[in-house]
């Protein structure tokens, strides 16, 4: 089985995409360095549990929510423009992505470790193809979840 669905790296894309700017598009000068400015910013504030995944490139459920949530309130004005630069159609779909990721995070910190132990435990009466299956499962929620990163 390959675990070809990783929400947290389907997820990351929104990043790079506000940071990019298409040929005819003529945002504000001062754009990405706002954006930036303010994601950090309330990054530092959230703390290391926020700030250090996401620089080692690992996007979890709850750090990410957080930071778009702060940085709605921080910064309002901002994110309209993000919308107006990305646009809503891709926002939406994104969205599919960080609902997923939720999901993946729910899954994993509810039933992750009961699978993982199931899958683990050779005396019951799972088969060895079945017991394969469950690990696999469960490291698509891990890491599609961004799970497996501990500061």
């Amino acid at each position: 089985l390959i675990n070809a669905y990783q929400p947290s790296l389907s997820g990351a894309w929104l990043f790079q995409r506000a940071m990019s700017i298409p040929k005819g598009a003529h945002p504000p000068p001062t754009f990405i360095n706002n954006l930036l400015g303010t994601n950090f910013g309330v990054m530092e504030k959230l703390g290391d549990g926020v700030l250090r995944p996401f620089l080692q490139d690992v996007i979890q459920f709850g750090p990410l929510a957080r930071t778009l949530l702060n940085m709605a309130v921080s910064n309002p004005p901002l994110t309209a423009r993000i919308v107006y630069e990305v646009g809503p159609s891709p926002i939406l779909d994104w969205v599919r992505h960080f609902a997923a990721m939720g999901a993946f995070s729910a899954l994993d910190g509810s039933v992750g470790a009961g699978m993982k132990q199931l899958a683990s435990d050779e005396t019951n009466m799972l088969s060895a193809r079945q017991r394969f299956v469950l690990r696999r499962v469960e490291e698509q929620w891990r890491y599609g979840s961004g799970l497996d990163y501990h500061c």
